[in-house]
């Protein structure tokens, strides 16, 4: 395997998502200053109580997606506990929401929240390359798994037969 092919499998997407994700919300904030947009008006507990809840689901999002991709030996077989047991792409839905929860609360920016809309769009198109690879490794195993969860937001499906295991 390549080095390009071997560093592909280990980050997948995920760098030119956070680049992408990252120049979006320059973008957004840029606009919401030139535009001059009015600021988030939030009360402060409720605003703290937002960014620790999004903390907290990044934080269990990374580290518990993390742990399972290392149990799982990162590309030898599907991930589908933890995080990845109600979410496909838990790494990069922590990106997708939960970063822009926070960013959006720390600048009490509207224009941060509505790029989670563009940032999802593109996330989407990006991972179509991860998950064709996926079923092109692991078949209908993958294919069931994708029609059990979804690729960014948790599955209500998912949620209901782990509660009712």
């Amino acid at each position: 395997m390549s080095r390009k092919n071997h560093i592909r499998r280990i980050f997948g997407i995920g760098p030119l998502g956070i680049v992408i994700t990252v120049l979006i919300w320059f973008i957004m904030y840029y606009f919401e200053i030139v535009l001059k947009m009015p600021k988030m008006m939030i009360h402060p507990t409720f605003r703290i109580a937002l960014m620790a809840i999004f903390m907290f689901d990044a934080l269990y999002l990374l580290i518990g997606s993390n742990y399972q991709l290392l149990k799982n030996g990162r590309g030898n077989s599907i991930a589908n506990k933890g995080p990845f047991q109600f979410i496909r792409h838990p790494i990069y839905s922590a990106w997708i929401f939960s970063f822009t929860g926070i960013l959006a609360m720390v600048f009490y920016s509207w224009g941060i929240i509505i790029s989670v809309i563009p940032i999802t769009i593109i996330w989407s198109w990006l991972v179509q390359r991860e998950e064709i690879d996926m079923l092109n490794k692991f078949g209908d195993e993958y294919r069931i798994y994708m029609e059990q969860t979804s690729q960014f937001l948790p599955s209500w499906r998912a949620m209901r037969d782990s509660v009712e295991k």
